[in-house]
């Protein structure tokens, strides 16, 4: 008897373990990993003044990145779901960067990219970067739990090492020294960390076909609003561009006069964890 349910167990395992391996291959071929502005580093490599733009649009990503994970955690149904967000969160504070938060680090990039200093939340956002923040605590408040956990797990920490190696090349091409780009490189390792711990933690919610469709769900809505994104920044340097070049016109002045900063919208915005009493 005890033998049979071991055999049973170990093939519900050896079917959430397929389940997450064709989410990680989805993940890794999804636009929002592999977008044209990312993948031709390379080949199209980018200036100083690219990720300058680059740094004032991303930089309300990583400020709100740990705001997500805070609500998720509260809404996580057991303690196995809390200390995996908790370890995740842990770096994210600066645990593996020498005290200082992510967002902390990332000013540094913002600096050697040009960025000056005590302007960082002051940058024009592009309504798509908007989106997706708005998307985002969208998620971690509206959606199931394991949706959340998709989103903020396989959608970003499975995303994070491909895209950022991308941007690593580029980074590199560009001219910008190991220690501007730390925030960049101390995430391929802490990710890929992230990854493996939440690859064990989410085999044990993947045991029906309606959980595995919410985490996967989550992935995709992230991701999704991931392309979006990089569109946005896309969109936004070659604005930026346009604007050395050439004086500023009435139109596009008044385009950029509508856009939020991150300090804006941390001014308008109030997130908050309700409760909510079932009949």
């Amino acid at each position: 008897m005890a033998a049979t349910k071991e055999k049973k167990m170990s093939g519900k395992e050896a079917s959430a373990r397929k389940f997450l391996a064709d989410l990680r291959a989805e993940i890794l071929i999804h636009p929002g990993v592999g977008h044209s502005l990312l993948g031709r580093m390379n080949t199209d490599p980018r200036s100083k003044f690219d990720f300058k733009v680059l740094a004032g649009q991303h930089f309300a990503l990583v400020g709100n990145f740990t705001r997500y994970m805070e609500l998720l955690l509260l809404n996580a149904p057991d303690s196995d779901a809390k200390c995996w967000l908790a370890k995740v969160l842990v770096d994210e504070y600066g645990e593996r960067s020498e005290g200082e938060d992510h967002a902390e680090l990332y000013m540094h990039f913002m600096h050697a990219a040009g960025i000056k200093p005590g302007t960082e939340y002051d940058q024009p956002l592009h309504p798509e970067v908007v989106n997706f923040i708005r998307e985002h605590y969208r998620i971690c408040t509206e959606e199931p739990f394991l949706v959340g956990l998709g989103a903020l797990g396989p959608g970003h920490e499975w995303a994070i090492p491909t895209m950022f190696t991308h941007a690593i090349a580029g980074l590199r091409k560009a001219g910008f020294k190991e220690t501007e780009i730390d925030y960049w490189t101390c995430h391929l390792g802490q990710d890929k960390d992230h990854g493996a711990w939440l690859e064990e933690a989410l085999v044990d919610y993947c045991d029906s076909a309606e959980k595995r469709a919410q985490i996967r769900r989550g992935a995709l809505l992230s991701l999704d609003a991931r392309e979006r994104f990089w569109w946005g920044v896309t969109d936004k340097v070659a604005s930026e561009k346009t604007k050395a070049i050439i004086p500023a016109t009435a139109s596009t002045a008044a385009m950029e006069a509508g856009q939020l900063t991150l300090r804006q919208l941390r001014e308008r915005w109030k997130v908050e964890a309700k409760l909510v009493e079932k009949p």
